[in-house]
């Protein structure tokens, strides 16, 4: 088994222009809403432009992310 096997959860968080960038890995779909409300709790703080919009996407076995 390899690290991806082990948090197939990616928490991934996409711009006002469509851009997408990978926040974190997590074991569950739980654990990976969790994250979400932590950073939107987070941002909310410090946000003064547009809210970030956040996806859970299920890393499937044996596809490589893009770097």
């Amino acid at each position: 088994m390899n690290g991806s096997n082990l948090r197939p959860w990616q928490v991934i968080r996409q711009d006002e222009n469509g851009g997408r960038y990978r926040i974190g890995h997590c074991a569950t779909r739980a654990e990976a809403h969790r994250l979400i409300r932590r950073l939107e709790s987070g941002a909310a703080a410090h946000s003064a432009g547009a809210p970030a919009h956040y996806l859970v996407e299920r890393v499937e076995p044996g596809v490589r992310a893009h770097r």
